[in-house]
This record gives structure tokens, sequence and C-alpha cells, in this order.
């Protein structure tokens, strides 16, 4: 684990260091975004992990014949593999905890590192219950945002002179981005009349606008899944569902976080019968080979499996 987790760190270093340089980042943040993604890595290659060091472990056994002797003493292949089950359980149950406590607060901060202070984009602004947005000369309530399908629910618009003094407001059910303008759907529209303070009010159940900002000004506004511990997306997925609102990708991402630890028990699974294939270790390299290939197979099934699926709501997040 601490092999796979330095040599990830070295590549990411690679790849990453002249973002940072072409950013004028400080080297002291650059070296906390990269420890902080300790973690993550660490969460991220614990199956894989788990799979090499028992194909390594129970094959140069084997090739030094230790696995013979201990069938010689009575003992089955299953009671013989059970240490490996049971560390590859703690394993499991470790990488848990640290997705529940350690990553979500590391998470944020190294996402905050490279989108604001690397690639320069808008800071986020998180609010449990409510969204404020500040747009070109403007302000946006946001009920709900869906991220999915660019959808804003239950938004309020206002538009501000340079004074600061509201010029025009919307008040809609939802908001949709499509043609190239935002549409309002079953609202109110009020706009100032000339100089004066009065406002006229046309109720509206679609009305088209051409507003500076974009859908994807507003994904700055979904906190990700990644960032929040089991317990708080289950919150926020049981408060958001309360409002009306669609919550699939929130509870897969939810099913996810549960599932994804006893990867670390699969590996396992799948290592012991790749080691013992034959006797005297005659299957080792070749044991490390379809291992890998077989991890690189199961997250490309299991990344498809969220993406298409999941999210895609072929299949019930459970």
């Amino acid at each position: 684990l601490l092999s796979f987790v330095l040599v990830y760190l070295l590549f990411d270093f690679i790849e990453k260091v002249d973002n940072f340089a072409e950013a004028g980042v400080a080297s002291p943040t650059m070296m906390i975004y990269f420890v902080l993604k300790v973690p993550e890595i660490t969460s991220l290659l614990a199956p894989l992990s788990v799979l090499m060091a028992t194909i390594i472990t129970l094959g140069v056994m084997s090739k030094r014949n230790e696995v013979v002797a201990v069938k010689s003493c009575g003992l089955s292949i299953f009671r013989f593999t059970v240490p490996i089950v049971l560390i590859a359980m703690s394993l499991a149950l470790g990488v848990a905890l640290l997705n529940e406590t350690v990553i979500p607060s590391t998470k944020s901060r190294t996402n905050y590192i490279w989108e604001v202070l690397v690639e320069k984009r808008p800071g986020k602004l998180y609010h449990k219950e409510k969204i404020w947005y500040k747009g070109h000369n403007s302000i946006y309530h946001v009920g709900y945002f869906d991220p999915d399908t660019s959808t804003l629910s239950d938004v309020v618009y206002y538009r501000l002179d340079n004074e600061f003094n509201l010029v025009e407001r919307v008040d809609a059910r939802r908001a949709r981005f499509l043609g190239g303008k935002w549409v309002f759907f079953s609202g109110l529209h009020q706009k100032r009349v000339g100089e004066k303070t009065g406002m006229t009010a046309e109720p509206f159940e679609e009305l088209a606008l051409d507003l500076p900002e974009r859908p994807d000004d507003f994904h700055q506004l979904s906190k990700p899944s990644e960032e929040m511990s089991l317990a708080e997306l289950a919150a926020y997925v049981n408060k958001v569902e309360a409002e009306g609102y669609d919550t699939r990708r929130q509870r897969v991402d939810m099913q996810t976080k549960i599932s994804y630890p006893f990867v670390c028990l699969i590996m396992a699974l799948l290592g012991i019968p790749l080691a013992l294939f034959q006797e005297g270790g005659r299957f080792l390299a070749p044991g490390i080979i379809l291992g890998l290939g077989a991890a690189v197979l199961y997250w490309v099934f299991f990344s498809y499996s969220l993406s298409i699926f999941g999210y895609g709501g072929i299949l019930p997040p459970i």
C-alpha cells in the first residue's frame, strides 16, 4: 500500500507541478495539497494493495512448498487463508472509517486549492437550506440545483443597476437552460417602471431571458458527495427528498460510500485462487498479471455501473 501510494503521488506530482508553477501557487501550499491527497489515494488503492499482497504472499509460500507443508499438517486451504480474509475485512473497515472521518475535509481542501488557487475558478459557497449566487449585476436565490439537468428549482432572480437598485425580479418554480437562454416556468415577472420605485407584475407560464450566467456557473453551488460524510449525505438526501426533488445521483453516491470499502474483501477472495492455482508457485507471475487485469476490469465495470445503471436510473441505487 505504501509503495502504491508513493508511486501514485510521484506521477500526480509530475503531472500537476507545472500547473502550480503557472498559477503562481506557493510551494508550501503545493506540498499541503499533495499531503492532503494521501488519505484519498490510500482509500482508492487499498483494494489493489490487498489483491497484490495476497497473490505475492501466497505465491511465494507456494513456490517454497510452504503451502504443501501446511496441507500435510491437516489444515484446509479455507482455514489457512482465514487470516487474509480477516485482514482484508479489517482494511475494509479502516477504509470506511477513513471515508467517513478524514477524506471529506481533506477532499474539500484539495478541491479548493486545485479549483480556486490553481485553475482560478470562482470559490464555492454552501448553505444547508438555501443557496445564494451573485452573478453579473444580479443575485439568484435557488432552492435546489440539479447538476444533471442544469435545472434551478424554486428560483428567484434579481437584476440590479449600478447603484444596486432593483430593476427586475423573476420568481419561478423552476428554470432550465434551453437554446442558449434561461427559460423560467410558472412564476411572476416584475419590472421597475421608469425611474420610480413602482413595479409592474405579470404572471407567466414560460419566460425566456438571455442572461450572462451559464449552467457551469451554477455547478459551483452543488456540494459534491465526496466532500460529505455518509451521515451528511444521508441527511442531505432526506432533506431534498422531503422538498420533492430527485435524489437518484446522491442515493447512488451514498450506496457507493457503503459498498466501496468492501472491494478489499472481494480482491482478497479473488487473489487467493489466483495465487494457489498451481502447486510450486509456477503461476505466480501470470497470477500477478491476471490479478492486475482483473482489478482494472473490476474498476472499469464499477465506474460504468455507477454512470449507466446507477446515475442513468436503469437499476435502483442499492
